[in-house]
C-alpha cells in the first residue's frame, strides 16, 4: 500500500485532537481515532480510494503519515487539511474565553480536501439533535463505510457512488429520517460537481464558489453552509444561523443568560471578528450549557420504530 511520511516544524502547541475533531461527530465516530493527546488517526476519502491520515505532534514537530493509493494526490493539501496556515488569535477577554482559548490553544480549522464528504454528517444534523445525528452517522458508515486496510478500528465514509445508490429503507435502518436520507443520495450524485467547485479550496474564490453552487441545491440553507464554511472550509469568521442550541450557549458562556437568539448569537460574536465561528467553536468545547428544563426527549431511532 501507497504511503508518504512528512514532518511539519510548528511554532506554537499544536493539538491534533481538537483540530481533527471538527471532521468528525463525537467521541464514537468509527472514521476517527484518538489514541491519545498527541496522536489521532483519521480514515477519509480520496479521489479514487480510501485513505488513513496518522499525526502525532510533539513541542515543536508534527509527524504525519498517509496510507493509501491517493496519498500521493493528499500530500500537496496536508497543511492546509491539519490547518498549519491558520492564524489563532489572541482572545483576552473575557476571563472565561480567555481560559478555554488557553486550553485549546493548539486548536486549528482544517480544510477538507474533498467536500461531499463532510455534508454527508452536516445533513444528518438539520433539524434534529445532535446525539440523533452521531447514532445516525455511526450505523451508516459502520453499514455503508469500507473498513480502512490494515487497521481493525477505522472505517472510511461511504463513498459518493455508494450512497447515490442506496435505497430510502436502507437510511431509515441506520435510524435516518428518509427527508436526510433523499437528500444525502442527491448531493451524492451532485459530488463531481461540488468537488469541482470546491477544487480542494485551492484558490482565493473556492469558498464563494462552493458557496454559491451548494446553495442552489435543494436542501441547503445557511445554517448548513455556515457550519460547512467554519467546521471544514477554514472560515474562521463563519455564521450559522437558525441553530437550536448555539444561541442559548453563547448567551449562557458569555452572559449566563438561560436563552438566547440568532441576535444574542451574533451580537456576541461581533466583537470577535473576522474570528467568529473560532471563538463559536471555543464555546462549544467548553461545554457551558444553561440549565436544562425538560428532560431529554427519546431518541430519534426508537421514535422511529414506532412508525
Amino acid at each position: 500500500m501507497p504511503e508518504i511520511v512528512e514532518s511539519y516544524v510548528v511554532g506554537r502547541p499544536y493539538d491534533p485532537a481538537a483540530t481533527l475533531s471538527l471532521l468528525s461527530i463525537g467521541p464514537g465516530d468509527p472514521c476517527l481515532r484518538v489514541d491519545g493527546p498527541n496522536r489521532v488517526r483519521l480514515a477519509l476519502n480520496g479521489p479514487t480510494d480510501d485513505l488513513v491520515l496518522t499525526v502525532e505532534s510533539t513541542s515543536d514537530r508534527l509527524d504525519v503519515r498517509v496510507v493509501g493509493a491517493d496519498a500521493d494526490w493528499l500530500q500537496p493539501l496536508l497543511p492546509a487539511l491539519l490547518g498549519l496556515d491558520f492564524e489563532v488569535p489572541t482572545l483576552d477577554r473575557p476571563r472565561r474565553l480567555r481560559e478555554v482559548a488557553h486550553r485549546y490553544r493548539g486548536m486549528r480549522l482544517p480544510r477538507a480536501p474533498l467536500l461531499f464528504p463532510r455534508l454527508v454528517p452536516i445533513v444528518l444534523q438539520q433539524l434534529i439533535s445532535w446525539r440523533d445525528a452521531a447514532h445516525g452517522w455511526r450505523q451508516l458508515v459502520r453499514r455503508h463505510g469500507r473498513p480502512a486496510d490494515g487497521y481493525d478500528d477505522l472505517i472510511a465514509p461511504p463513498a459518493a457512488d455508494v450512497l447515490a445508490r442506496m435505497p430510502s429503507h436502507a437510511f431509515v435502518e441506520c435510524g435516518i429520517l428518509p427527508q436526510h436520507g433523499r437528500r444525502i443520495v442527491s448531493l451524492a450524485r451532485e459530488a463531481r460537481r461540488i468537488e469541482k467547485a470546491w477544487n480542494a479550496g485551492l484558490d482565493d474564490d473556492a469558498v464563494r464558489r462552493t458557496c454559491d453552487f451548494l446553495g442552489r441545491l435543494r436542501g441547503i440553507g445557511p445554517w448548513t453552509l455556515g457550519y460547512l464554511r467554519g467546521s471544514s472550509m477554514a472560515d474562521a469568521d463563519a455564521l450559522v444561523p437558525g441553530d437550536y442550541s448555539f444561541p442559548s450557549q453563547v448567551a449562557f458562556f458569555f452572559e449566563r443568560a438561560e436563552e438566547g437568539t440568532d441576535e444574542d448569537l451574533f451580537r456576541l460574536l461581533q466583537p470577535y471578528e473576522p474570528n467568529r465561528f473560532y471563538v463559536l467553536w471555543l464555546v462549544i468545547k467548553s461545554h457551558a450549557q444553561p440549565p436544562r428544563r425538560a428532560p431529554r426527549g427519546q431518541p430519534l431511532r426508537h421514535r422511529m420504530r414506532g412508525r
